[in-house]
């Protein structure tokens, strides 16, 4: 199993593509297997468990998946810190969380920490374009929550530079648009 179909499975799924879902999962899984303790891997994963307590009816179980993904993701940044898919992944995951789950200030610092690397990572193949695009469209809406809007421009800027076509650089060119 390739990593680069996983996560596009994963990305289709986001996309509401139900099919997707479960490969997606299924794809992981295998990657699991194949890759133990592999931090990008873990932090999809995780991200494929915090989709399914969001999706699930089951009020017993949205807690513990929410629970186990969050776990997951979070020891996947904590192995890999300076890895940034690994880290752009629970941020983005977690960015619209409910309140309750604490989250936003810590995604809104993993995006600042990524964002001024995302360009550079993105031209080097160590970060996919659209993650990138991705990272800095949110650390563009991070920076509006800041009142920062000449940051907030250049952040949005630089997304759509990097992938105009992805869904974060298509936000951030909307965002462009607003102004």
């Amino acid at each position: 199993m390739q990593p680069l179909v996983a996560r596009v499975q994963y990305f289709a799924d986001l996309q509401g593509n139900r099919a997707a879902a479960d490969k997606a999962r299924a794809s992981f899984s295998a990657l699991s297997r194949d890759y133990p303790g592999n931090p990008v891997v873990d932090a999809y994963s995780g991200s494929l468990e915090l989709l399914d307590a969001a999706r699930t009816w089951a009020i017993w179980d949205k807690r513990r998946l929410a629970n186990e993904g969050l776990e997951r993701m979070d020891q996947a940044v904590n192995r890999a810190p300076g890895d940034l898919e690994a880290r752009f992944i629970p941020a983005a995951s977690t960015w619209h969380l409910p309140f309750f789950y604490k989250r936003r200030e810590q995604a809104a610092s993993d995006f600042t920490v990524i964002a001024p690397q995302a360009e550079a990572a993105a031209a080097k193949g160590a970060l996919p374009p659209q993650l990138a695009a991705a990272a800095l469209d949110y650390y563009g809406q991070v920076l509006i929550d800041r009142s920062d809007s000449h940051g907030a421009k250049q952040a949005f800027e630089a997304a759509v530079r990097i992938d105009g076509t992805s869904p974060g650089g298509r936000d951030a060119l909307k965002r462009l648009r607003t102004e």
